[in-house]
């Protein structure tokens, strides 16, 4: 029991844990990053444009040039910010701490590198995976937000540097395993159940789902991943599978193995042609269970779904395959989440070991309706 409860307490103090490993880079502690980021950088971001404030940028924060130096100052820092975030996508910079000899441009991303960027920004998983290959002090800069990584690790993490926010512990405290796929059901209890114009639901009150809602469903789930899974380096939506068409989110680990996963569901969806219709209307279809209103997916999906990760492991790119079955239907008392086995002719000639299956249930109905039902 005693290594957990030092582990623990060396997260509640990562400043300490992280200063032998701060020197080791040339500062003098860990308390110079502080420093700078809450007090340099912060000061000259709050006078910097938004629009031209650093956005997914990515720089190496480097040790000053004399113990003894003084920190940036922010007449000097302000169009260094405006540089990183103009040149963010073609160039990584270096700073120290103190500016001493400038900005330095040290790398030029190649053009595979660059496929990782979303909407021009790095993804925070990159920032870290550098850290950790150069095993250097990297910045993830993204507006008033920064995070932080010491050979790779998190180390400060803030989300709003101009009010001097920290954010506590280490984000990796908080991530979610992988764990064979077992996130999904965090996914589904608290992003499928969003009952807003944003979530998958066109009814929520009729378990209703707007039409083809898989395509919404891998989307939210590629994203929920990005900022809550321990290990995630990035993930693709539809990757192409050569013979196969388009699977759902391709994930891509920082230990180098690559997941696909297939999102499916079970329940009712609107068809697209009625999705203009007034709610008395599908109220009324779905009671008289008129034809052409409804798509519907049954127990048939498990089967289907998992026939279809077969072929694409085909491939050979994906270490493991997962199908992630979404369980939108009415409540009873056999609907659980759960793992189930996996049946061998569908995914033949592999060994069942390198897949899984998934139901994960999805209720969109209040707290207090679902503890009245759940009463004896």
């Amino acid at each position: 029991m005693s290594a957990p409860l030092i582990n623990l307490a060396t997260l509640a103090n990562h400043s300490m844990a992280f200063h032998k490993l701060a020197v080791a880079l040339g500062f003098s502690g860990a308390g110079d990053i502080d420093r700078f980021i809450f007090h340099s950088y912060g000061k000259a971001l709050r006078e910097v444009p938004p629009a031209d404030r650093p956005k997914g940028a990515i720089f190496l924060l480097e040790p000053p040039s004399t113990a003894s130096a003084i920190m940036a100052g922010i007449s000097a820092l302000k169009p260094i910010l405006t540089q990183i975030q103009t040149n963010v996508s073609h160039t990584f910079y270096s700073l120290p701490l103190d500016l001493s000899g400038g900005v330095t441009s040290i790398y030029s991303p190649t053009t595979d590198e660059r496929k990782v960027m979303t909407g021009g920004a790095w993804p925070q998983g990159h920032a870290q995976l550098l850290s950790r290959t150069a095993n250097r002090c990297v910045v993830w800069a993204n507006g008033v937000g920064v995070v932080v990584f010491l050979g790779g690790d998190i180390y400060l993490e803030s989300p709003d540097v101009v009010e001097e926010l920290p954010a506590g512990l280490p984000a990796t405290f908080q991530s979610l395993s992988w764990d064979d796929g077992a996130i999904v059901f965090e996914f589904a209890r608290h992003k499928l159940n969003d009952t807003s114009p944003a979530g998958i639901w066109h009814l929520p009150d009729n378990l209703l789902l707007r039409p083809k809602p898989e395509k919404l469903m891998s989307v939210a789930l590629g994203e929920f991943l990005r900022n809550r899974m321990a290990g995630y380096r990035h993930h693709d939506d539809e990757p192409y599978v050569e013979n196969e068409g388009r699977a759902d989110v391709s994930l891509h680990l920082f230990d180098a193995r690559i997941f696909i996963v297939e999102v499916k569901w079970v329940g009712n969806s609107l068809s697209g042609k009625k999705e203009l219709k007034t709610k008395k209307a599908i109220e009324n279809a779905i009671k008289k269970k008129t034809k052409g209103w409804l798509t519907k997916y049954d127990q048939e999906t498990f089967v289907s779904g998992a026939k279809q990760l077969g072929r694409y492991f085909t491939s050979s790119k994906y270490n493991r395959a997962y199908l992630a079955v979404f369980d939108c239907q009415a409540p009873s008392p056999t609907r659980k989440n759960e793992f189930l086995p996996v049946d061998q002719t569908h995914v033949a000639p592999h060994a069942t070991a390198n897949f899984r299956i998934i139901r994960a249930c999805v209720d969109p109905r209040k707290a207090s309706k679902i503890a009245k039902v759940k009463k004896p």
